[in-house]
């Protein structure tokens, strides 16, 4: 039927003699039309030859045909052209800017759309709210929550949940998310759950997404292969191996080991629990690899230490032409620093720095700078910065300096500390190395004047804190304050100390 009204509709484009179809046809035509934008064209043609521009129905689906098509510019000139626009076109066009990541143009058509007296559907609400997500609107997302509130649809809409839920998790609400979560939302369906879970992750809190996980398995939701990734990221982020290998046990028993995501997350916290051996034997056994595994598997041995191994690991991925990408790249070349392997550090370096598909960023070159300081080469490094086809930028630098530092090279630490200045004025690490330096050398003289340029620069830096906790309460001293009520007490006692020190020291 579909195949009939589409040569239909040819048959008329192409000046055919068969009966004039109607708003309903063509329609249908465009459902069933091959999504090719030119297409469109032709058939927005006719319908305007035809006099149907007026058929609310039929113009949106030549709007959502457009949209489909990607021609956005296309799908709001026949929306503007609209003479009556219901709900249906309305919100597809709002879904349809944001799948477009025209993301403020969608929070615009939603504010038309309550402004012509077009009451939204979940769908508006939620196509609305990745927008804010994407933007990280929290304003914007809170305004739609209120109207959301008030118009009824919160209680009975799952979408529109899910999507304010997400909405305040990607702008790092996680409070707002979890009493949303917990008070407002009667069914939680596992996006939800997997929503939550990632979010207290993301917030650094692993043990509150293991405690969700046993929480969603209490009250008989299935996880599916998302929510297993997540909490073998959170039992990674603790570390916990004990938790970790429950979770393992769990995703073989549910049958999702051949799950890439998954086997990817197991090789992670494996390899950041220490045990590097159940990480291999994960690799070894998944059906199949993808670079991204790799990557995973040869950053496991790097933080292990084993860096013969992740040099064997990544030739073999050669090898195999697995094709190594930045971050692959970034995991060997901070391997070789550690290891001191500076000849194969560069070949790599110089591997990555031909292929045209690779952008080799900052990162790359300090981590090229750090692995020549770490083995001595403090000049080399420094020619090799000047060389540096990007302008070396603060990482680079502040690499640099680090280890001009701890060689006590006064005169190259003053170079790097002059670039960082450039760079930034206002950070104070640069200031604080430089320092240091001096005074490690016994030159007052230019660490005054250092100190000197921090205070005209208003440049302060925060005093050493430490702190003990009594049973009358928390007590805490900065560095060369001494405003603490009780401070010729301690003051006394920490003599009496020191004296006592040093009588045994006579004695002995």
């Amino acid at each position: 039927m579909s195949s009939l009204i589409s040569n239909s509709i040819i048959s008329i484009i192409g000046g055919g003699k068969l009966d004039r179809p109607d708003e309903y046809a063509l329609a249908n035509a465009l459902k069933a039309a091959p999504l090719v934008s030119i297409h469109g064209r032709k058939i927005h043609a006719v319908v305007v030859k035809l006099g149907f521009c007026r058929f609310t129905i039929l113009m949106t689906a030549l709007m959502n045909f457009n949209l489909k098509c990607g021609n956005l510019d296309g799908a709001t000139k026949v929306f503007d052209d609209m003479p009556d626009r219901d709900v249906v076109s309305w919100t597809s066009m709002i879904v349809g800017y944001t799948q477009h990541h025209r993301y403020k143009h969608s929070l615009d058509a939603l504010r038309s759309m309550i402004a012509a007296s077009v009451v939204p559907n979940g769908y508006s609400f939620s196509g609305a709210l990745t927008a804010c997500s994407r933007l990280q609107a929290l304003s914007q997302g809170q305004q739609i929550h209120a109207f959301v509130l008030t118009s009824g649809a919160l209680p009975v809409d799952t979408v529109v949940q899910n999507s304010l839920l997400h909405m305040y998790l990607r702008c790092h609400c996680i409070e707002h998310a979890r009493n949303l979560f917990d008070s407002a939302m009667d069914k939680r369906n596992i996006i939800a759950w997997n929503d939550m879970m990632s979010g207290h992750l993301q917030c650094g809190q692993g043990d509150e997404t293991l405690r969700l996980f046993a929480l969603m398995a209490s009250q008989a939701v299935k996880p599916d292969d998302f929510s297993y990734a997540i909490c073998t990221d959170a039992c990674a982020s603790l570390p916990s191996m004990q938790q970790g290998s429950q979770i393992h046990a769990c995703i073989l028993k549910n049958g999702f080991q051949s799950d890439l995501v998954i086997v990817n997350a197991l090789v992670n916290m494996y390899g950041k629990c220490g045990c590097i051996d159940s990480a291999k034997l994960v690799f070894d056994v998944s059906p199949s690899k993808d670079r991204l595994l790799w990557t995973t598997m040869i950053s496991a041995l790097s933080t292990n230490g084993k860096v013969k191994e992740v040099l064997a690991l990544f030739e073999q991925m050669r090898t195999l032409n697995i094709k190594p990408d930045e971050v692959t790249y970034l995991v060997v070349l901070s391997a070789c620093s550690h290891g001191s392997l500076v000849g194969h550090g560069c070949q790599y370096f110089r591997l990555m720095a031909e292929d045209s598909s690779i952008t080799v960023s900052q990162e790359h070159y300090s981590c090229m700078v750090d692995l020549l300081c770490r083995s001595g080469y403090l000049l080399e490094a420094f020619g090799f910065i000047k060389q540096m086809p990007l302008k070396p930028g603060i990482r680079v630098w502040s690499t640099y300096l680090g280890f001009c530092r701890m060689h006590g090279n006064i005169e190259l630490a003053q170079i790097a500390a002059d670039q960082l200045l450039e760079l930034d004025s206002k950070n104070l690490s640069q200031f604080v190395s430089l320092s240091n330096i001096y005074a490690s050398e016994c030159n007052w003289n230019e660490t005054m004047k250092i100190r000197d340029l921090m205070k005209s620069n208003h440049i302060k830096k925060e005093p050493g804190c430490s702190w003990i906790e009594l049973k009358s309460g928390l007590h805490v001293f900065l560095a060369t304050v001494q405003s603490h009520y009780d401070i010729n007490e301690i003051l006394l006692t920490l003599n009496r100390l020191m004296n006592m020190c040093w009588i045994e020291c006579c004695v002995e």
